[in-house]
């Protein structure tokens, strides 16, 4: 549609969050049209189908048309550069050990399972690893925080901004990562924000911790990249 940018009716969308994030008012969800040209009224906003096509004033936002867009992030992956970014941050360790928490543990914090080491372990684990494998098992530990980052984020994102953040859910977890307001920034297209965002996470019990302060910083290093 000319002077129009596609936008597809995702889970969870409505006319006012979409113009909110793309059109900076949600009140400008007027604006948006249906394919055949017109707006919506108030009784058709309520009623949006996942999957139903709506567009939007391309002079006025910056998202890219759904045929041929990066916004789509459900199938990225993190990259080799990634993975040894968090290995580096995580360190990596090739013999069976318990964690702070008494966990048996091997690899780049590879929970083998929960207690101590008692003998129980796969017979690769108790000769050790190499790094090889453990690097080959962080890829597949990384698949949870891949698919919580493909999930949650609304917008683009290049590689370098994907590893970053699959970074920074590898360590805090979907939870914390979904009520984030680093998250609610990003989804309104504030890239500029996350690197202090992710500065604001670097406490454990109540302190800030080296480790953590290090981590962050490099991890917004990333992600401006």
């Amino acid at each position: 549609m000319k002077n129009r940018t596609s936008y597809t009716i995702k889970s969870g969308d409505t006319l006012s969050e979409i113009a909110q994030r793309y059109l900076g008012k949600a009140n400008r969800w007027q604006e948006i049209t249906k394919d055949t040209g017109e707006c919506f009224t108030e009784n058709e906003a309520r009623r949006l189908q996942i999957g139903q096509v709506v567009y939007l004033p391309s002079s006025d936002n910056n998202i890219q048309s759904d045929s041929n867009s990066s916004y789509k992030n459900k199938n990225k992956k993190i990259s080799n550069n990634g993975l040894k970014f968090i290995a580096d941050h995580e360190g990596i360790i090739l013999n069976l050990y318990n964690d702070p928490a008494n966990h048996a543990t091997i690899g780049v914090g590879h929970l083998v399972h929960h207690g101590p080491i008692n003998g129980s372990e796969p017979e690769e684990f108790k000769v050790g690893i190499s790094k090889e494998r453990a690097m080959e098992i962080l890829r597949s530990d990384v698949t949870t925080a891949e698919n919580t980052v493909n999930k949650l984020v609304k917008v683009p994102l290049n590689q370098n901004q994907f590893d970053a953040l699959v970074s920074f859910v590898f360590n805090i977890g979907e939870t914390q990562f979904a009520s984030s307001t680093l998250l609610s920034k990003l989804n309104q297209r504030d890239y500029n924000s996350v690197p202090s965002q992710l500065n604001r996470w670097v406490h454990g019990s109540g302190k800030k911790l080296p480790g953590l302060i290090n981590r962050r910083r490099d991890e917004g290093d990333l992600f401006s990249k």
